[in-house]
């Protein structure tokens, strides 16, 4: 074997065993490779900033940035696994979830402005009508975090304005709530940074706390989020001395009926801040699981199908040649995949239409340099001869024809949505993986083994006399 073949068979080899050790344990699918919404199953929302409207582009695209940055750091704190955040123009911005398949969970997370107030509570009833005739001033009538089985709010608070603003935060933790009452659940404990524990120990200071004078409850601070109230523990005794004796107060806890993801969601909200604007959501959609797994055994059964036909047909036309062809495009479909899993790309279902066309196009580029070996060899060259020629008039086709298709497949990618970005995707990739496995090793096969005395035409023969 000449030192080029030689070259192409280990670069080959070596590109084949990386992609199957990426690749490794191989099945089930979705452990291997990211696979996108229509796939996987998970939740699509779609939000729009308020208040953009009549600004200039620049600040728009701020503005997105901002809260992409945010929720960004939302979901890595939460442990979700390839988010795609992207926006959309005109402060919209699509948020895809693969996996997620409970859409209120989604909308708390990505949804919740985290605008966290501490304000006084004045009064509390049962109904939001009993509050009205006694509000004054800028005092707020706000819903309990806790709801009834109808979802309406079990109690309802007059509230004073806010006395401080979750600016002042440093951190938030989620424990298991110390209240023998509470057991089983869990509570938030909020840190302040060194300006916010002495602006809290101000504002308990100026508090009547529980005991203080005989006969009275004391002072309710509600810890607010979003204009719903989480907690509203009463201003202990001991706090306020404590306040006053050493002028802070470094934390605060939010206790309530939190199970372990609810206390999780909300810590994770409040570590990351608030977003710049409130936010709304204007469309939502969520695949199931079953939807997901439909198409996954449709997409693969076409794949295999048209792998199968392509494989049987190659061989049935051009015999030895088509065993190459063959061999060819198991190298391109195993780096395909490979890539998928290198790059963290994800697969959707228009991503496994353009792996299927990318097999027709795989053996297509076998195909114009077999029928350039063919012509060659009906001229009466050697067979060593004809292989070497057909690959060098056939390379600039080659060329053209795939470099257009990747090109177009870069477009789909940048301009495309999710569907038709996992379409381009694959494209590329697998006309780039056709490129290599028709130009090296095919080359390297026909170059290199005894089947390149195998081309299924005969010589003409030279003219007598």
């Amino acid at each position: 074997m000449k030192r080029a073949n030689l070259i192409r068979f280990l670069v080959s080899l070596a590109l084949v065993f990386a992609a199957l050790g990426l690749l490794f344990p191989f099945w089930p699918l979705d452990k291997v490779i990211n696979l996108g919404l229509d796939l996987k199953g998970g939740t699509r929302i779609v939000l729009q900033a308020e208040g953009v409207e009549g600004k200039s582009p620049e600040e728009i695209n701020d503005i997105t940035s901002r809260i992409i940055a945010v929720l960004e750091n939302r979901v890595d704190q939460y442990g979700l696994a390839n988010v795609t955040l992207r926006p959309l123009g005109g402060g919209r911005i699509e948020v895809v979830i693969p996996g997620l398949k409970d859409p209120e969970k989604a909308r708390r997370l990505i949804g919740t402005t985290a605008v966290l107030e501490f304000r006084k509570v004045i009064k509390e009833a049962p109904d939001r009508e009993d509050l009205i005739a006694e509000r004054r001033g800028l005092q707020e009538i706000l819903p309990s975090y806790e709801r009834d089985e109808a979802g309406n709010p079990v109690t309802w608070y007059l509230v004073s304005e806010p006395l401080l603003t979750g600016d002042i935060l440093t951190d938030a933790d989620v424990r298991p709530n110390p209240d023998p009452r509470m057991a089983g659940y869990y509570e938030v404990v909020i840190s302040f940074n060194r300006e916010g524990a002495k602006r809290f120990a101000e504002v308990v200071s100026r508090l009547k706390a529980r005991g203080e004078v005989p006969g009275e409850e004391g002072d309710r601070l509600a810890i607010v989020l979003d204009g719903v109230v989480y907690s509203a523990p009463y201003i202990n005794l001991d706090l306020k001395r404590t306040a006053q004796r050493l002028k802070r107060i470094d934390s605060a806890r939010i206790t309530g009926a939190f199970n372990f993801e609810e206390a999780k969601l909300l810590a994770v909200v409040l570590r990351s801040g608030a977003l710049p604007v409130n936010v709304t959501v204007v469309s939502e959609y969520t695949v199931g699981p079953s939807l997901g797994a439909d198409s996954i055994r449709r997409g693969t059964m076409a794949l295999l199908i048209s792998f199968i036909l392509v494989l049987i047909y190659m061989v049935i036309y051009y015999r030895a040649l088509g065993l190459v062809a063959d061999v060819a495009l198991i190298v391109n479909m195993i780096l395909i995949f490979g890539a998928l899993r290198a790059f963290g790309a994800t697969l959707t279902m228009p991503g496994i239409a353009g792996i299927v066309l990318t097999i027709g196009m795989s053996v297509d580029a076998n195909v114009i340099i077999f029928e350039r070996i063919k012509e060659e060899r009906r001229t009466g060259k050697a067979p060593k001869a004809c292989v070497t020629a057909g690959f060098a008039k056939s390379l600039s086709a080659l060329l053209d024809a795939q470099i257009t298709t990747i090109i177009v497949a870069v477009i789909l990618f940048m301009l495309g949505t999710g569907p038709v970005q996992g379409f381009g995707i694959t494209l590329a990739l697998g006309v780039a993986g056709s490129l290599f496995s028709a130009l090296v090793v095919s080359r390297a096969l026909l170059e290199g083994t005894v089947l390149q005395n195998f081309i299924p035409v005969k010589p003409q023969e030279a003219p007598a006399g």
